[in-house]
């Protein structure tokens, strides 16, 4: 079954983990050859991906701009996976509450952004288009890499990946070599968050059968900020399992099941529970969601096929569900609302691929998805105890299905010229229940989306590469019906009139693949079109504003990514990025700063391997002043109205590798100890901080 309890989902962690030790303790007999440490696998630009063309090929090689983040930079993050992401090319991560946080791409967030677990999407109904939770749903942990595409592929994705594509990828145990077993043990500890991270991960290969297991464990305290103030409200735990049985048929083809489950029992909404800018009394007395969910379960087959047209065939079906609860009580009210929200999704692909002696390489797919909300939502008078029935956040009910086609070609023409054309068709419908006395709704909404890219061999190495697309995002259940209090002191409303925002962007660029040195640079201008907002409707509900979303706006992005990787001698490397974002936006014909635009943010990252056992790295993350803000930024009690404040992180950190199996690892985290928050977040950001940690590969 795809559900399981929080109280057997932390007791399997726990057993996974004393099982791990025991293992350790006990001198497993069957260790394989360590890991390869120290591997410069983080933010790399010329490592194989698959997001771009859905087969393994070379990101250095290919139009579009490619970053994978490896598994020492997932497992080194602090908390939730989306930590991974800060100082890479092209992103900006937004943390409304520890234990939740979204990833900005060239200007979009949320619902715009196509998040992937396995190639199956984690975009559900009632993702916002906005900063969201359920990218912390999925253990960074248990991960073996990242990819994240920046602008439009609706091409290959169709709906949500305007901005770009996060793809989150878990290892493959038939990879390992034959007969071989591996495990590892992981921890982590911080001072400024009372942050404890456990993991145990195993896997073992036998002649056809394959089998991974892994379990985390986190569990964070309040947060001390720079200047060593604590924050309340701001602690958080969550606990994963995740396990995939492979099995080699040879002829038949590789068979996968692949289930993952991560629960968050209590997670506090902290920007509601104190009291933001312009503020004098926090907007909530209770703002908590209890528990947040994901459960997961694909099955997967992948088989070489033998004829002239296709050589490869993967297909897939999963499940997956989000259970997103909450508790909200506003400041001085009586009445507690208690909601249960369960998105529950089953989709399915196959794709089949082929190349040819003319250069082409190419793909055909097709994908189906079904999904539907229960939710309900009780309003108890917490003098009383007694509760009454209330309008729930979505509509009880609710379904969403979409269907599609697409096809991709990437044409090496010569050895110069790389040529990539992708084009899709795909259907939404939604079925939205009358509720209360709000009407029923059906919408159908079709589109075609694509794009193609095109990279040019100029010199050895060094290609200039250009890209054009054409995106969209049909409106999910949370556009079109979500209802009730949300962030900010609104109060929502539904819009049974919404159509898809679609875009259409540019960006041109240069990527260089060098012996020493590589970098890619990117400049883009991204159009919005019938852009869905959230717009105040003049009018009150109690003590909040009433909100709606409404087709009512264009938007205009554009700005410059660089990263690059430098090796300055045998032992020493150089990593960096820089990113620039600007946008405007039209509503009812007034032109105005575009919403939540991240600032001109940058990383560099210094390391040095002394010796076979130390290395060492020193790094700065930095953000210059954001004072251009959108009318909706400056009535956020989120953000200062006179801007967000500029500032700069500086890190030092070690790793020790005791032996070929254990490495220990110190960090020391905002040496300075700045008091600073990053653009649009409902927190200010961890101050000094002190991190432990052990790697133990047996």
């Amino acid at each position: 079954m795809l559900r399981m309890t929080i109280t057997q989902s932390s007791q399997l962690s726990r057993n996974l983990l004393t099982i791990a030790i025991a293992s350790v303790l006990a001198g497993g007999a069957h260790a394989a050859d360590s890991a390869k440490k120290n591997d410069r696998d983080a933010d790399r630009l010329e490592a194989v991906q698959v997001t771009a063309t859905l087969v393994p090929e070379d990101s250095a090689k290919i139009a579009s701009p490619v970053v994978v983040v490896g598994p020492e930079k997932l497992h080194q993050a602090d908390g939730t996976v989306i930590e991974s992401l800060r100082g890479t090319p092209g992103a900006f991560v937004q943390q409304t509450t520890p234990g939740q946080a979204a990833v900005f791409i060239r200007g979009s967030k949320g619902s715009e952004i196509l998040h992937l677990v396995d190639g199956f999407r984690l975009n559900s109904g009632i993702f916002r288009n906005a900063p969201n939770q359920y990218f912390a749903l999925v253990d960074g942990q248990s991960l073996d890499r990242l990819e994240l595409l920046r602008g439009p592929s609706a091409g290959l994705y169709g709906s949500d990946a305007m901005g770009g594509v996060v793809n989150m990828l878990t290892p493959n145990p038939l990879e390992l070599d034959e007969h071989s077993m591996r495990h590892e043990v992981r921890f982590r500890a911080d001072s400024a968050q009372s942050l404890r991270i456990g993991h145990y991960s195993g896997a073992g290969k036998g002649e056809n059968f394959a089998a991974q297991v892994s379990a985390t464990t986190i569990n964070v305290g309040n947060r001390e900020i720079g200047g060593g103030d604590e924050r309340p409200f701001s602690s958080f735990e969550s606990n994963s399992v995740n396990a995939k049985l492979a099995y080699d048929a040879h002829d038949f083809g590789r068979f996968t099941l692949n289930v993952q489950d991560t629960y968050q029992p209590l997670t506090y909404r902290h920007d509601e529970l104190v009291p933001g800018y312009g503020q004098t009394t926090a907007t909530s007395a209770t703002a908590t969601f209890e528990p947040q969910q994901r459960t997961f379960a694909q099955l997967a087959w992948e088989n070489s096929l033998d004829n002239g047209l296709f050589q490869n065939i993967r297909a897939q079906v999963g499940k997956q569900a989000i259970r997103d609860d909450r508790r909200s009580r506003d400041t001085g009210a009586f009445s507690e609302a208690q909601e249960q929200n369960t998105d529950r999704m089953t989709g399915g692909s196959v794709l089949l691929s082929g190349s040819n002696e003319g250069g082409h390489r190419y793909s055909v797919g097709a994908e189906a998805y079904g999904e539907k909300v229960k939710a309900y939502r009780t309003n108890v008078d917490i003098r009383t105890g007694v509760g009454t029935t209330a309008l729930a956040r979505f509509p009880n009910g609710s379904v969403q299905e979409s269907w599609a086609l697409y096809a991709i070609d990437d044409w090496e023409i010569n050895d110069s010229v790389d040529w990539v054309i992708a084009g899709r068709y795909s259907d939404f419908n939604l079925d939205i229940p009358r509720q209360g006395s709000l009407a029923g709704v059906k919408i159908d909404n079709s589109a075609f989306s694509g794009h193609t890219g095109i990279s040019v061999a100029v010199a050895d190495g060094t290609r200039l590469v250009a890209n054009v697309g054409r995106g969209f995002r049909a409106p999910n259940i949370f556009d079109v019906g979500q209802f009730g209090n949300r962030p900010s002191n609104r109060f929502a409303i539904p819009n049974p009139n919404l159509k898809p925002e679609t875009l259409v962007s540019v960006d041109v660029g240069v990527k260089h693949d060098g012996d020493a040195f590589d970098f890619e640079a990117y400049a883009f201008q991204s159009q919005y079109d019938d852009k869905i907002v959230t717009v105040f409707t003049g009018r009150n509900v109690g003590s909040r504003r009433e909100v709606q979303n409404v087709n009512a706006t264009e938007a205009t992005l554009y700005g410059v990514e660089f990263g690059f990787n430098w090796t300055l001698a045998e032992a020493w490397w150089l990593d960096g990025s820089l990113n620039y974002t600007r946008g405007t936006e039209k509503l009812d014909g007034n032109e105005a700063p575009a919403d939540r635009i991240a600032p001109l943010n940058a990383s560099l990252d210094l390391n040095w391997q002394m010796d076979d056992q130390w290395r060492f790295n020193a790094g700065v993350l930095a953000a210059a002043t954001q004072d251009r803000l959108s009318d909706r930024d400056l009535g956020d009690p989120r953000i200062d109205p006179n801007g967000t404040g500029g500032w700069a992180r500086w890190d030092i950190g070690t790793v020790y590798a005791l032996n070929d199996a254990v490495d220990l690892s110190f960090q020391v985290q905002n040496i300075g100890d700045k008091q600073y928050r990053e653009h649009g977040s409902g927190i200010d950001a961890v101050g000094r901080n002190f991190v432990l940690g052990v790697d133990w590969r047996f």
